[in-house]
Parts: structure tokens; sequence; C-alpha cells
């Protein structure tokens, strides 16, 4: 299991979109980066196709950012940011927020 999944909020802590937060879109723990909604926007040129999109044109989209560049926003944290643990509780491995000690959404089995 991945410390940042799917779904999580974020905090990107270094680089040029530092302190702004979005929701995480997909996960690569292959590569170990993210794609976060609204940030590391980038443009691309494509070509009309009839799979993707019809028009094409210059379009933007958001590119991956590396793990160790994102913090996940935790509710009662000070900071509001928190690193992550684990522990196995009831044959489960469960995420667990370092600084408020409570257990995290987003968990799966062993």
């Amino acid at each position: 299991m991945n410390r940042i999944v799917k779904g999580d909020k974020v905090r990107v802590i270094s680089g040029k979109f530092k302190s702004k937060e979005g929701l995480v879109l997909s996960v690569n723990p292959k590569e170990g980066t993210a794609i976060v909604e609204g940030i590391n926007k980038i443009k691309r040129h494509e070509k009309p196709n009839q799979k993707n999109n019809n028009k094409g044109g210059i379009i933007e989209k958001e590119a991956p950012i590396i793990f160790s560049k994102l913090a996940l926003v935790v509710d009662n944290a000070p900071n509001g940011i928190s690193k992550i643990s684990f522990k196995i509780a009831n044959g489960k491995k469960v995420r667990i927020s370092k600084k408020t000690k409570a257990e995290l959404k987003g968990t799966s089995k062993k």
C-alpha cells in the first residue's frame, strides 16, 4: 500500500507549486508519482482523432508530481499536514497519521 492513494487531499511542499493543495486523481507507484488536480499543468499539442478528442489543438492537462514533493493534508494536525505510518489491525494494513495518531481512509487488505 502506498502512503498516498487516489482521492487523498495533498499539499505540495517544494518546487514551483509550493503550498498549493489538490486531490490526487491517480497514482503510479512504480515511478513514485501522482497526478494532482489543478497542479503542475502542462500544454500539449494533439492531433484530432476519434478515440480521445475530436477537435485536437493545444490541450492543457496535469503532469505527474513525485511523492517526495507531496504531503498528506490531515484535518486535526498542526500545519494541516502529516507524515504517514502503517499498522496492522485485525489482519488489515492501515494508514496512520503520525501527528494525530488517527486512522486514515483508503486502507486495503494485507
